[in-house]
């Protein structure tokens, strides 16, 4: 069994921005460079096959490649007992249309996805239950918040490995084609396809 999500790898310039912000709560246990990252969709533990499906069904899914930046901050939980911290996102449609693609490819597969209500974000930080903290301040200074803009041209599935020292994130598969149109998945039709209809016999090209 292997664990899987779905999301976006953070760019070195807005990692370095988030510096800013990680850091000055008593408790929190701030997240490394390495584990920055934006969710698309959780999937959970699947067995080898299914991750080979669900990588196959993630290839077909074409997007046009949109900016990013990250905006303000916020907090899950009680403001005495948080969950975790997080930063916002500047424009969420770029990311709520995505999500939903990958949402609907992930459909295709027999798979459990997480389903509430998509929130775009990237943790900064996490409380262990029952923690209590003053985040006051923090979230004061975190209103000013503004990191560079990228451009992000794929996303990527990773793995998840839970440790003492906390979870490890491996790129297993990155996706994504830049197109000047944004065919849906259901609509496209290549030349294989037509070759499969109607006989044809493709010869490779060299």
């Amino acid at each position: 069994m292997v664990r899987l999500f779905v999301g976006l790898e953070i760019p070195e310039s807005i990692r370095d921005a988030l510096s800013h912000v990680r850091g000055g709560v008593e408790g929190a246990h701030w997240q490394r460079d390495d584990q920055l990252h934006l969710t698309l969709a959780f999937i959970g533990d699947v067995p080898k096959k299914t991750f080979r499906e669900i990588e196959g069904e993630l290839s077909r899914i074409s997007f046009t490649p949109f900016d990013l930046a990250l905006k303000s901050v916020g907090l899950f939980g009680k403001p005495k007992q948080p969950k975790c911290l997080w930063a916002g996102v500047e424009d969420k449609a770029p990311l709520m249309h995505l999500h939903e693609k990958v949402l609907n490819a992930l459909d295709r597969v027999d798979v459990d996805v997480e389903r509430r209500k998509y929130k775009p974000h990237v943790t900064l930080a996490r409380f262990r239950r029952g923690a209590q903290a003053r985040i006051g301040d923090w979230l004061l200074h975190g209103e000013m918040l503004h990191t560079p803009v990228e451009t992000m041209q794929h996303f990527t599935l990773f793995s998840s490995q839970r440790t003492h020292e906390g979870s490890y994130y491996t790129v297993e598969s990155r996706f994504g084609r830049a197109l000047e149109s944004e065919p849906d998945v259901e609509d496209s039709y290549s030349t294989f396809d037509m070759a499969r209809e109607f006989g044809w016999t493709l010869e490779p090209a060299y």
